[in-house]
């Protein structure tokens, strides 16, 4: 958790930034049902779980976060601001698909 702390508002700030999105705040949590969320107003939520993904998966997951700060629905818009930051964004979702179930339920054992 201390690492997650320390650690990923720096990377959302960096991705925010190399994306021109602001955002108000980041929490880190230990999350049971999911990797992120995003606030109409602006908050960031992450899963402290993201530090023992890929750094390609925590990637996706930040910036999907943040490209809800401009599209809050999973709509085609939404995906494209997704690609133009990370053209290979499937394959994080691939690794989610496979093994984030997994990582998540380390949170209730």
């Amino acid at each position: 958790m201390k690492e997650a702390k320390d650690k990923l508002p720096k990377q959302v700030s960096r991705y925010s930034k190399s994306m021109g999105i602001d955002f108000d705040r980041v929490f880190i949590k230990a999350q049971k049902t999911r990797w992120g969320s995003c606030s109409d107003r602006g908050n960031i939520s992450l899963n402290c779980l993201l530090m023992v993904v890929p750094p390609y998966v925590r990637k996706y997951v930040i910036i999907h976060e943040l490209a809800h700060r401009k599209v809050m629905s999973h709509s085609t818009e939404f995906w494209k601001i997704i690609a133009e930051e990370m053209p290979d964004y499937r394959k994080a979702i691939r690794w989610l698909d496979k093994n984030g179930d997994e990582i998540i339920d380390r949170l209730g054992a």
